[in-house]
């Protein structure tokens, strides 16, 4: 598949129940000898925050639920993000309790992605557990697609779905949280993918 087919749409990765998302990650961003960009997943950090702030304005502007609707607004909505610097980490201002949280693989692949592990969440990706099966309705994908995120040696001849490299969670209680890492998420994959794929163009 080419490049612009590989990587992550929002609708492909759809939010169940309010929390519940799969991040799967192409195989080639999880080899040694390849070198990803360690910066990427900060530099995308605001962008993650601009995206959250307008989608969570747009989806607390459609519930029916008064209570949830003032929660969200009360508390996560309280204006217009910013981001502000302290100790080399970035916060997400008015909120002030999430932060970039990332850490990486040798090959500089950021194998956590976290905005506050205890209030917020976190993913993760560890190389001792590292298939899962992905499936609709988690993941939205097309055959192809699903054959191209496969780990060959997992497959099991499933048309809905395959074994994968995919991000697992931690703490990740409420829509707000989901909806911040999912994009984080997606933006920062995404990115790796056309950085990478462009390096190996080149040689």
């Amino acid at each position: 598949m080419q490049l612009e087919q590989l990587l992550l749409t929002k609708e492909e990765i759809p939010i169940l129940k309010g929390r519940f998302f799969t991040v799967p990650i192409y195989p080639l961003l999880l080899r040694t000898e390849i070198e990803v960009d360690p910066h990427i997943a900060h530099d995308l950090f605001p962008q993650a925050a601009e995206e959250w702030y307008a989608e969570l304005t747009e989806y607390a502007s459609q519930l029916t639920d008064a209570k949830e609707k003032k929660w969200l607004e009360e508390v996560w909505l309280q204006g217009p993000v910013s981001i502000t610097e302290k100790q080399g980490r970035q916060f997400v201002s008015p909120l002030e309790i999430w932060e970039d949280g990332v850490e990486y693989m040798e090959n500089g692949f950021a194998r956590v992605l976290s905005i506050n592990r205890n209030a917020g969440g976190t993913l993760f990706w560890h190389e001792d557990v590292r298939e899962e099966y992905i499936h609709p309705p988690f993941v939205q994908f097309s055959k192809d697609k699903f054959d191209a995120y496969k780990i060959e040696e997992m497959n099991v001849g499933n048309a809905k779905g395959v074994f994968a490299h995919a991000y697992d969670h931690h703490n990740i209680d409420h829509y707000p949280g989901a909806l911040f890492l999912r994009n984080w998420a997606i933006l920062y994959l995404n990115e790796a993918m056309r950085q990478t794929f462009q390096k190996e163009s080149n040689f």
